[in-house]
């Protein structure tokens, strides 16, 4: 069952690729909007095309599985101390991150590129639709796809091995370089939030918070400089061309500043869970479900010809997830 889930899970994440390229072009096509678009217009684009490609393949995934949705995704509450600790975890991420992306600019110039892309897209679009797009939909549709599809089907692999896969997944699927180097941070910390609050509502609240911050601050920014974009450029030109002794003094800062506030807050959130005795509730849950879905994850198995040997993990089924990474990079390099 776990060979055949693995394989399922990543021939499904080609096959997102693979939609999220065409799904925007036939839009275009359909609705026959003319180059250049809008901001506007283009988050839209952005927006429907996760809400159709990944929460489209996330139903598929479970109906081939014939499982619940809530029970493959592990949908359940989380209390008020887990919320605003969860938050706090944003907050030192997005502090974190300054660091990475300051390191980041100065070793890969390219990526003001990006940040001017990136820069252009939100200080030309409006806020309320820049709140959906940038903050909301990802934080449901991103975690539903990343840590619920591919948490439940690498389930029972190394855990180090398994965070290092779904994180990279979630890294390359951004799709640029500046984005990649961060993201890859982002989903390791995405995931723990998802283990130690047993719960993925807890890396959806994280995915937003963190996102919001991003999105608020930027606009706030932006605004204050009145000049958007070229500010934005202007900024990033400027901090590649700092020393590299300045960027590591000013990375180091906001590394021990960011990572104390995610340490902290990550512990308090593993002692919750621990105390409140939500590790053996989530087991006993989750032996529950599995008892109760056994026949009809036997037929599935017997279905697709796998059997007791399925426990030996086939390199077979890495070979989509192979793919898709060759492919990311082909546009990564060809982007560039």
């Amino acid at each position: 069952m776990k060979n055949k889930k693995i394989f399922l899970a990543n021939s499904l994440l080609l096959l997102a690729l693979l939609l999220f390229i065409q799904v925007p072009v036939w839009a275009i096509k359909i609705f026959g909007l003319v180059r250049p678009i809008s901001e506007n217009v283009s988050l839209l684009l952005s927006g429907s095309a996760s809400v159709v490609v990944l929460g489209g393949i996330a139903l598929l995934y479970c109906l081939i599985t014939k499982r619940k949705f809530k029970n493959v995704m592990v949908i359940k509450k989380i209390s008020i101390k887990q919320i605003y600790l969860t938050i706090f975890v944003a907050f030192g991420t997005y502090i974190f991150a300054m660091g990475i992306n300051s390191i980041s600019f100065k070793l890969f110039p390219v990526i003001i590129k990006d940040s001017t892309q990136i820069s252009n897209l939100l200080s030309g679009s409006t806020t309320l639709l820049g709140l959906l797009v940038v903050v909301l939909l990802p934080a449901f549709f991103e975690e539903i796809f990343f840590r619920g599809i591919f948490l439940d089907a690498y389930d029972g692999v190394n855990k180090k091995i398994k965070y290092f896969i779904i994180t990279s997944i979630f890294a390359a699927f951004h799709g640029n370089i500046m984005q990649i180097i961060y993201v890859m941070f982002l989903g390791f910390i995405l995931l723990m939030v998802r283990e130690y609050t047993g719960s993925i509502v807890g890396s959806m609240t994280l995915h937003a918070a963190n996102n919001a911050i991003s999105f608020i601050l930027s606009k706030v920014l932006m605004n204050y400089m009145n000049n958007g974009i070229e500010s934005s450029a202007l900024k990033s030109a400027q901090e590649a061309n700092i020393s590299i002794a300045s960027v590591l003094i000013q990375a180091t800062i906001f590394f021990l500043v960011g990572g104390a506030i995610i340490y902290t807050n990550l512990r308090k959130l593993k002692e919750y869970k621990e105390s409140e005795g939500r590790a053996k509730v989530i087991n006993q849950e989750e032996n529950n479900e599995y008892l109760k879905y056994a026949a009809r994850d036997e037929e599935y198995m017997v279905i697709g010809g796998e059997t007791s040997s399925g426990k030996v993990v086939r390199l077979t089924v890495y070979i989509p997830l192979a793919i898709y990474f060759v492919s990311i990079a082909v546009i990564v390099v060809s982007k560039y």
